[in-house]
């Protein structure tokens, strides 16, 4: 009853934080801005994929077929600070922001039956930019002015979902999802003169609509090496699918005299399908290594049936690897601790005059645990993106997550 209250406390302060700061990424004023992979400490530490892990100690929104592996009523939620540093040929400058990334809440409905059902509230993507342009001369009014583009927002989605374990052990796994959001977009001309009124535009798109996720991941195929140290050795696709959005749009011009809308309406947003595939296996039970590789076509993006030259496909490759300490009674919390590295390499959607931006990250991170089946869970990645190459923006991220994960047996019948 306790951990029941702290979760519910927890979702209450969850809400209460917001945004703040600006991660002033350029990239991210393209299409929908930056794609979040995962949301969780773990995954991030892995490499952010891990389609084919079905460990009962977290919830991995990768693959619902992963849920066959849920025990205990689990919660799950992570804060991260990001701090970035871009520079070109010429300028430079570091931001920093924190983030709430959601929650995830999963119950075992039949340990038999691999029947797991979970739901949550976690990000899709992220926009977070701020770019000020060079100063220009009007030769006409004997004054200059600059303009400030500037972004915030991204699309978030509600889920829920369950799992299911078939003969031979093959899982199965699918979601149903709500996406929503706000992508709002400003442009702002600031004059030198002071009788001259500056004046900000700004587009703000507001989508929705619904998508599915589905999973699988196959039977445990280590026996056919007939080796004593190789086991758990599964192989996981995901196919992740968005229907059309529904995208209400507004545009208004303000300035110190007043603010007008310009223009408002309803458009369809297209976001394209991502498949996700890995391969993980354990070795003497305590080393667990996974590879995934997942790709989404952007060129298919559309907005108002326009798609965009700035878009390409993505696909990004990842390696984790995990310790997981054997543990008994007489085991230290320290002995407890589980540690996870991982690298991957993105080949990101972002494609600025015809020069593609491409981002290498490598991550680590542990588990500590607070009791049996909870944990705080941290991790830490260092990314690089992009190129000076055009006089386009290299980027240097540091991401720290910090995330608490809660266990607990629940809707036991007690004796009397």
């Amino acid at each position: 009853m306790k951990l029941k209250i702290k979760i519910l406390t927890l979702i209450f302060f969850a809400f209460q934080i917001y945004i703040y700061g600006q991660n002033s990424s350029t990239y991210s004023r393209i299409g929908i801005g930056d794609i979040l992979y995962s949301y969780s400490a773990s995954e991030l530490a892995i490499g952010q994929l891990g389609s084919s892990l079905t460990y009962s100690g977290s919830i991995n929104i990768a693959n619902p077929a992963s849920w066959t592996g849920i025990n205990r009523t689990r919660f799950e939620t992570s804060l991260t600070y990001s701090g970035l540093y871009i520079s070109d040929n010429s300028t430079n400058q570091f931001n920093g922001k924190a983030q709430f990334n959601g929650f995830t809440l999963g119950f075992p409905i039949s340990d038999s039956n691999g029947i797991g059902l979970t739901l949550g509230l976690v990000p899709y993507s992220l926009i977070s930019y701020k770019v000020i342009g060079n100063e220009n001369y009007l030769p006409a009014t004997n004054d200059s002015y600059q303009v400030t583009y500037e972004g915030q927002g991204g699309l978030s989605k509600a889920f829920m979902g369950a799992s299911y374990k078939l003969p031979f052990n093959l899982m199965i796994g699918a979601t149903l999802e709500y996406y929503f959001g706000n992508l709002d977009y400003t442009s702002n001309a600031s004059f030198s003169n002071t009788t001259d009124i500056s004046t900000e535009y700004k587009r703000i798109y507001q989508p929705n609509g619904l998508g599915t996720t589905l999973g699988i991941i196959t039977p445990d195929f280590s026996p056919i090496f007939n080796s004593k140290s190789i086991s758990n050795l599964r192989i996981g696709i995901a196919l992740n699918y968005i229907s059309t959005l529904s995208t209400d749009t507004i545009l208004t011009s303000s300035s110190a005299v007043r603010t007008d809308t310009i223009g408002e309406g309803t458009t369809d947003m297209k976001i394209p399908l991502r498949l996700t595939a890995g391969l993980s296996f354990a070795l003497n039970q305590k080393y667990i290594f996974s590879l995934d590789a997942s790709s989404q076509d952007w060129s298919q993006y559309s907005f108002n049936g326009v798609k965009s030259n700035d878009l390409r496909n993505a696909v990004k490759l990842s390696a984790g690897f995990e310790y997981r300490p054997v543990v008994d009674i007489s085991t230290s919390n320290w002995g407890q601790i589980i540690w996870r590295a991982g690298v991957s390499y993105e080949q990101t959607q972002y494609k600025v005059d015809n020069i593609g931006i491409n981002q290498f990250s490598i991550a680590g991170g542990f588990s500590y645990p607070l009791s049996y089946a909870n944990t705080i869970d941290v991790a830490v990645q260092y990314s690089n993106r992009g190129t000076k190459e055009s006089n386009l923006m290299m980027e240097h991220m540091v991401k720290i997550n910090v995330g608490l994960s809660l266990g607990e047996l629940w809707f036991l019948r007690r004796d009397e």
